[in-house]
C-alpha cells in the first residue's frame, strides 16, 4: 500500500491496497459506530465518582456528550463518503482530501478504542512482535487494530507535510 499527495487535487491517494486491507478499510465506519461497547472509553467522566462533583458530571452529560456524539457521527459520515469511492478510481485506490484528515484520524481512533474494548485487549495482546491468529475473530480484530494504528500513523505524518 502506498500513500502519496496528489498536489493538484490537494488529496492523499492510497494505492496498491491489498484486498484484505481494502476490506478492513471498507469496515472502518461500521467498526467506529459500535459505541455502546466502549462508551466509558469514548465519553470518559470529567471527574472521578468520589470527587462529589455531580453538577459537573450532569453538565458534561447534558452539554459535552451530545456534542461529542455529533462530532463522532459527522466524522464517520465524512469517512464513509471517502470510502464509498474505494476502488472506483481504477483498482484498489482511495482518495482522501486533505480537509478530511482530521475526520479520518478521529474515526480510526474511535474504531481502535471500540475494538480494544470489545475484545478486552491487554497490553500483552497489542505486542507487535507476535503475529495475530487470523483463524479467530479476536485475531482478525487484532489485525484490524494494528492496521488502523498504522494508517493513523501514516495520516499523522501526511498531515504534517506542507500543502
Amino acid at each position: 500500500m502506498r500513500l502519496r499527495l496528489n498536489a493538484p487535487s490537494d488529496a492523499w491517494e492510497m494505492s496498491d491496497i491489498h484486498p484484505l486491507l481494502a476490506s478492513l478499510l471498507a469496515d472502518l465506519a461500521r467498526s467506529a459506530s459500535c459505541h455502546e461497547d466502549a462508551r466509558a472509553r469514548l465519553y470518559p467522566e470529567p471527574v472521578g465518582e468520589s470527587d462529589g462533583n455531580e453538577d459537573l458530571r450532569a453538565d458534561w452529560r447534558e452539554h459535552v456528550e451530545p456534542e461529542l456524539e455529533r462530532f463522532f457521527a459527522s466524522s464517520r459520515e465524512i469517512v464513509s463518503g471517502d470510502l464509498a469511492a474505494l476502488g472506483r478510481h481504477g483498482g484498489a485506490r482511495l482518495v482522501i482530501p486533505r480537509r478530511n484528515l482530521d475526520a479520518w484520524l478521529n474515526v480510526l481512533n474511535q474504531a481502535r478504542l471500540i475494538i480494544a474494548e470489545q475484545n478486552r485487549f491487554q497490553d500483552t495482546d497489542l505486542d507487535h512482535r507476535r503475529a495475530p491468529d487470523l483463524t479467530t475473530r479476536r485475531g482478525m480484530d487484532l489485525l484490524r487494530m494494528h492496521f488502523y494504528a498504522h494508517l493513523q500513523e501514516m495520516l499523522v505524518e501526511a498531515g504534517t507535510e506542507p500543502a
